[in-house]
């Protein structure tokens, strides 16, 4: 009998120890995001609109990836017609036929807000334009695990005066790139505030605008490149721009220019995708 209650006593000491011990959480240690080492700037071309209640949460993002990607990032915000008019005390009109051409350019997308990732159309998407706002930041990241084939150099001078800027670009292959090329320009402006239709409070009077696609100082689908880009022969393309007087907006000390080359497969040209830019501030 003694035998037995000391295997009953065992069995339910042992019982205890397995339950405390299942419960025992154990700490999951999530490491630190580490940027990846690439000499690659992706850019992100969103399509908003100030009617767009669900836009203000892809701005969220947007400067989400700013903070985590850094330098290795250009934003650009694309008021597009979709959802884009004005309100009835709205100061600005951030629609402009620009911003429509792009957005047929590179295809419709399914709703707003959307982005264009490098302008790639990533195999497990069914749009250029990816609506999913949870996953621009690992496209992005994807985008930077390669490094770039090309370098921008950018140089530029604004007079305060005559409000007058010049941009003077140096394009330069790292190794031979024969195919179909293009440059792009464009002017975005931050901390323009206006109007902003959000899903959660309504209408935001006082709603702060960043990286509003203001002008492009090039052909809206890119100025064409030579078909061959030697790394013994650098490319230079210089622009001007006087920007309009100040009213609000074209506020310089918020504005960034940003050049970027995209590569079009020759036999596919519906293939495209941006392989490097640059992003400066203008002041």
């Amino acid at each position: 009998m003694k035998h037995y209650l000391n295997l009953v006593y065992f069995a339910f000491f042992t019982s205890v120890l397995i339950l405390f011990s299942a419960c025992d959480e154990k700490e999951v240690l999530i490491p630190d995001f580490v940027l990846p080492d690439s000499d690659r700037v992706v850019v992100i071309e969103e399509l908003t609109g100030v009617r767009c209640p669900n836009c203000p949460g892809g701005s969220r993002e947007l400067k989400r990836i700013q903070e985590q990607f850094g330098d290795n990032v250009a934003i650009v915000g694309i008021h597009s017609n979709i959802l884009a008019n004005p309100f009835p005390n709205s100061k600005y009109d951030f629609r402009a036929p620009f911003n429509d051409q792009i957005q047929d350019y590179l295809g419709l997308p399914i709703g707003k807000p959307s982005a264009y990732i490098n302008r790639r159309f990533f195999s497990n998407e069914n749009n250029r334009a990816i609506p999913t706002v949870g996953s621009w930041a690992g496209y992005v990241a994807q985008e930077l695990e390669s490094f770039a084939t090309l370098e921008i150099d950018a140089s530029h001078n604004f007079n305060p005066e005559s409000r007058e800027l010049d941009i003077s670009l140096i394009i330069n292959a790292k190794s031979l790139l024969e195919g179909r090329y293009q440059l792009t320009v464009y002017l975005t402006e931050s901390g323009i505030i206006d109007p902003q239709l959000d899903q959660t409070v309504g209408v935001i009077e006082e709603y702060v605008h960043n990286f509003v696609l203001r002008e492009v100082l090039t052909n809206v689908t890119g100025d064409v490149l030579p078909d061959v880009l030697n790394p013994d022969q650098p490319i230079n393309r210089a622009f001007n721009f006087t920007i309009p007087e100040e009213d609000g907006w074209w506020n310089v000390s918020n504005m960034n220019a940003i050049a970027f080359v995209t590569s079009y497969d020759v036999e596919n040209p519906d293939i495209r995708e941006i392989i490097q830019a640059v992003q400066f501030s203008l002041l």
